[in-house]
């Protein structure tokens, strides 16, 4: 599993950057989406599971169709809320 930083980047649209050098996720926690999901912790983490799974998606489903990757995101992100705690 990756690691994962913040970077703030208020106004930025990107959520979520996945540098493959260093394994590490980039998190934007000045996107507004972010400020939102911090009001509560629970939300927050969701939030941040989420981003972790749009990027593995992304990184290991290279060259697939955006439905399928879709899919895969859908998947992935079930079985690591499952086990949220």
């Amino acid at each position: 599993m990756p690691n994962y930083t913040f970077r703030r980047a208020p106004g930025d649209l990107w959520r979520s950057q996945y540098n493959t050098e260093q394994n590490l996720i980039m998190i934007n926690n000045g996107h507004r989406d972010f400020v939102y999901a911090s009001r509560n912790r629970s939300l927050k983490l969701r939030y941040i599971c989420r981003l972790f799974c749009k990027e593995l998606v992304q990184k290991n489903f290279p060259g697939e169709s955006p439905s399928e990757l879709l899919e895969r995101m859908v998947e992935l992100s079930l079985h690591a809320e499952e086990n949220l705690k």
